[in-house]
Order: C-alpha cells, then structure tokens, then sequence
C-alpha cells in the first residue's frame, strides 16, 4: 500500500496497515463543525472524541517505537453540534497522552506573519461591546508527540535538512501563510507538512496522513523521496490528491 492514496474509512484502513510500519504521521483530522467531507462532522462531541480515540489508536499501533505523529489542531472552536466550545488541541493532548504518546512539542503556527487583522473574517458576537465578544482565529497549533521513546533508535538515514532550516525549523513557532487553493474545504499549505517531513524523518522513511484530503501531505513526502500512504473517504478529493501527486511534479 506504499505510495499511493486509500479510499476508505481511515481506521479501517488502517487496521489493515501491519503494526510499526510508519515513522512519521502528518495529519490535520475534522474538526466536528460541520464541513462537508463526506463524513458526518457534526457528531455529539462525546461521539466525535471516540472517534478520536479510535483512529489515534490505530496510529499508535502503525508508528515505529521512536516514531513521531504532528497533528495540525485549533486551539478551540465553536461546535456545530451542540453549539458548545471545543478545545480540541488539549482534548487531543489528553487522549494521546492516555493512548500512551510521549510529550514532544507544541508548534504554533501563526497564519498572519505581519501580525495583521486576519483577512477577510468578520468578529461575530457583540460589536466594540464587552457584552459578548468573540476572538478570530489567527494561529493553529501543531501537537508533536513521540511511541515509546523521544529518540529514533531504528536506524540512522540520510538527513536532507539544510543547516538554516533546522534553525528555523527547531523555533516552535512557525510563520507560514494559509493554503491560497480553496478546492478543498480545509487545506493546510505545503510548507507545513515540508517542516515536519524534514524535521522528524528521513530520506526512505513512511509518512502516513489518515485524512490526507487534497494530498498535500503525500505530495510533500514525494518531493522529499519519502515514502507516503494516504487515506481518504471522500471520491472527489481522493482525485484530487492524485492528481497533485501525479501531474504537479
């Protein structure tokens, strides 16, 4: 199944992965606001953080021992099903933690490098009035967690990460300009998964995105000369991935 996008539900899929085959997974997962992946996004929130287990226990399973996960999450965000806040980042910290990952790091990555009123967003709830105002969202976060063990003891690869790089790479914050190409839903842009790949694997080594949505994370891997597997449940964006892959190099 190496080097090519699943179509499927991403834990039955995975299931179907044997156990430590993967060193690095890249994911950014639904967020349960009712984005139309081809899913139900807008389960109970309890639902939606069984869900979260379910799959996060299938990449436990699929990592090396010293293999790493970097999942891409907002700090909280407004559910669609019960209307309630959600603090996904540390709801996620906690079911990882429990699931057996180790602390790694803590990215944040900001959207808006000049520090400017995020684009084309309007403040909704009470206007210039402490009533009940709400805040935009201009940064993401990136939980990096390790199995086993903080060090890769597998092996030793060939590095391809420039000296300026790993300096710029090894800040925990990331300045990065969102996705422009809005075909898919939920993007996140290229330079992402390219830090994480180049930071946390290998030349060789198996980069696993269970919602790989418009492939960015497969691409990344392929430019870099790792090998990917990528899932993904919705027929129109699994064309999409493979076209990426297959026509933008």
């Amino acid at each position: 199944m190496l080097n090519q996008i699943i179509r499927g539900d991403c834990v039955e899929e995975m299931k179907k992965l044997p156990a430590q085959s993967v060193h690095l997974i890249i994911t950014s997962p639904p967020y349960n606001v009712g984005i139309d992946y081809g899913v139900d996004d807008r389960k109970d929130y309890k639902d939606y953080l069984s869900f979260c287990r379910n799959w996060l226990s299938e990449c436990y399973r699929l990592l090396i021992d010293g293999g790493r996960i970097a999942i891409n999450l907002p700090s909280s965000i407004l559910q669609s099903a019960n209307s309630r806040m959600a603090y996904l980042t540390i709801d996620y910290l906690i079911i990882m933690r429990e699931l057996g990952f180790l602390d790694r790091e803590w990215i944040t990555w900001l959207k808006m490098p000049k520090g400017e009123v995020p684009a084309k967003s309007t403040a909704w709830g009470s206007w210039c009035s402490p009533s009940c105002p709400y805040l935009r969202d201009a940064v993401e976060y990136i939980i990096v967690m390790d199995k086993t063990t903080h060090k890769r003891v597998d092996r030793k690869g060939q590095n391809d990460i420039t000296a300026s790089e790993f300096l710029e790479y090894t800040s925990n914050c990331w300045y990065i300009q969102p996705e422009k190409d809005r075909r898919h839903p939920a993007p996140f842009p290229f330079e992402l998964p390219k830090r994480l790949i180049k930071l946390y694997s290998w030349k060789g080594d198996t980069v696993l995105d269970p919602f790989v949505g418009s492939g960015t994370t497969a691409y990344a891997a392929k430019i870099l000369n790792r090998n990917f597997i990528g899932i993904e449940i919705n027929k129109q964006f699994v064309n999409m991935a493979n076209e990426k892959i297959n026509i933008m190099l």
